[in-house]
């Protein structure tokens, strides 16, 4: 009796240490692409960020996320998205197969885990907005303060990885985003924050007095994760998936899309003046039969025409969307525009949908500061606009002009604020630029137009852009 049950712990033994051993192969897994395929849903998980993830007018956005959606077209399945706050949340949901794929996260390779192809390398960079004396010791400076994060392995995991201790003081922060950060930075609550090269490209154009001051590392790989014991199948398709993308250029036309375009910046009075003579004449019958149609100033309608597309009748934007006043696939349907390219029918087209964004409007604002709201809803969507206002309602803030929103706008990247709203995080700091950039075009317009004409003093007086 006592062999035979000697036997039998000695065979469950064998049993179990073969099984555990057996796992990364095993039979639960091995199939994952037939899951996918079956399920016709391939999940990413993935963080909320500039270059990650986003939404704007209900539309999904972000470098990483075109990368993702190209890969659910490449196995013909739909594209499914789970945001996380942290890297552990992110590791766990592959493990369970509650998402297939992490993106968009530094996650540092190891047992647990495998990685595809590095498509796309950052540089790691420490950033200020301190004015830094040219004779101040840098490095004495970095070693004097912390120097603040969001959760990332390159970072958690530098001391272990090279044995020996960081030469900075790094604060990881788990519970926040990049937006929290540099907001913190902005209001000189923290002197130095950690980003990757690609968050300083997008980041540094809406605020121009970051700078880097410190490289922590260069060329560092991007890319996919996924548990150690994925299916072969799925691994192999993966690897056909970024041949493809290589072969085909795509994956440097993304790129180029998102990080190689100039986004909302504010080009200059001269060369706007420039463009005002040799450019806008072509269009500007259409602005003002425009404006008489949809009861908007032809001035503010050309404005916004310059700042979509400066006036370019074949402009594409890294969204996608076209023509002079940057219309949506779906805008152009809803405002009955078939060629988005067309300059009359994108400017009337544009014209239209901004009436319609005001219309909606239904607050007891200033009437000469409501257009601003819908100037802001046509680059953000309505349902953020509201999220803002119902921010500010919170506080009790009275909401008349924009100059009173305009805070809350900029809160809607911030994980404390967007959490409450009913859209979730939008980019903000883009908006608000957005539209500081119209009325600079606006006032330009509107002073040069007003020489030729008797108009009130106001109205002659020299706009601050000249």
């Amino acid at each position: 009796m006592i062999k035979f049950l000697i036997r039998i712990i000695f065979v469950t033994s064998i049993v179990s240490i073969f099984l555990y051993y057996l796992q990364p192969q095993s039979i639960f897994y091995k199939n994952d692409l037939k899951r996918i395929l079956e399920k016709n849903r391939v999940t990413f998980v993935t963080r909320l960020g500039p270059t990650t993830y986003y939404e704007i007018k209900n539309k999904k956005f972000g470098y990483h996320y075109s990368v993702m959606r190209e890969f659910a077209d490449f196995l013909g399945v739909e594209l499914s998205v789970k945001v996380v706050n942290n890297i552990s949340d992110a590791r766990q949901m592959i493990a369970s197969r509650e998402a297939d794929i992490i993106a968009g996260w530094s996650v540092i390779n190891n047992n647990n885990i495998k990685t595809s192809y590095p498509y796309n390398r950052v540089d790691y960079v420490i950033v200020t907005r301190s004015k830094i004396s040219r004779k101040s010791n840098i490095e004495n400076i970095l070693l004097e303060n912390d120097i603040h994060t969001i959760e990332s392995e390159i970072i958690s995991n530098t001391e272990i990885d090279k044995e020996k201790k960081l030469k900075y003081s790094y604060r990881v922060w788990r519970d926040k985003n990049i937006d929290d950060l540099l907001k913190m930075l902005n209001d000189n609550e923290i002197m130095f924050l950690f980003m990757t090269s690609d968050e300083f490209k997008i980041l540094s154009k809406y605020y121009r007095d970051i700078k880097i001051v410190h490289r922590h590392s260069v060329n560092e790989a991007e890319y996919w994760v996924v548990p150690s014991n994925i299916g072969s199948d799925l691994q192999i398709k993966i690897s056909d998936f970024f041949d493809f993308m290589i072969d085909s250029n795509r994956l440097a036309i993304i790129y180029k899309n998102f990080f190689g375009q100039q986004q909302h910046t504010f080009v200059g009075s001269k060369i706007f003046i420039r463009d005002l003579l040799e450019i806008f004449p072509t269009y500007e019958f259409f602005f003002k039969e425009a404006s008489k149609l949809f009861n908007f100033d032809w001035k503010l309608i050309a404005s916004i025409g310059y700042q979509e597309s400066r006036w370019k009748k074949d402009a594409v934007s890294y969204t996608g969307v076209k023509g002079i006043m940057m219309l949506t696939k779906d805008t152009a349907k809803e405002v009955g525009v078939e060629d988005r390219k067309d300059p009359r029918n994108s400017i009337f087209g544009g014209a239209k949908y901004l009436r319609s964004i005001y219309d909606r409007i239904d607050y007891d604002l200033d009437d000469n500061e409501k257009k601003w709201f819908a100037i802001a809803a046509y680059n953000i969507g309505l349902g953020h606009v509201e999220d803002a206002i119902m921010l500010a309602t919170k506080d009790n803030v009275d909401i008349r002009k924009w100059a009173d929103i305009e805070p809350y706008i900029l809160m809607l990247s911030q994980s404390e604020y967007y959490r409450q709203t009913r859209y979730g995080y939008a980019r903000g700091w883009e908006t608000v630029k957005y539209v500081k950039n119209i009325k600079q075009y606006y006032d330009i317009i509107v002073f040069l137009d007003s020489q030729d004409k008797e108009v009130d003093e106001k109205d002659q007086e020299i706009p601050k852009t000249l």
